[in-house]
């Protein structure tokens, strides 16, 4: 059995609560399918803009989903398998 550091468990911690949120689940769950944009974010789940960006940043940051910018529009799709 592998021995999981105080550092470890720590980051797990932070990967359970980040999916915690019913509506992180749901974005990702709409970008299982590939790339969207925002704006198709926003009509998939019915959520404000804000609160998707908001999610999409929280998401970032963790390295779970990934952008790209083309024009004035960011893509976002899922950064590992």
């Amino acid at each position: 059995m592998t021995t999981m550091t105080d550092e470890m468990l720590e980051l797990v911690a932070q990967r359970f609560r980040l999916l915690a949120d019913p509506m992180r689940l749901r974005i990702l769950h709409e970008l299982q399918a590939g790339e969207l944009s925002v704006g198709s974010l926003v009509e998939r789940t019915g959520a404000s803009q804000p609160n998707i960006s908001k999610h999409l940043a929280s998401l970032r940051n963790q390295q779970m989903v990934k952008r790209r910018q083309e024009g004035n529009m960011a893509y976002f799709s899922i950064a590992a398998p």
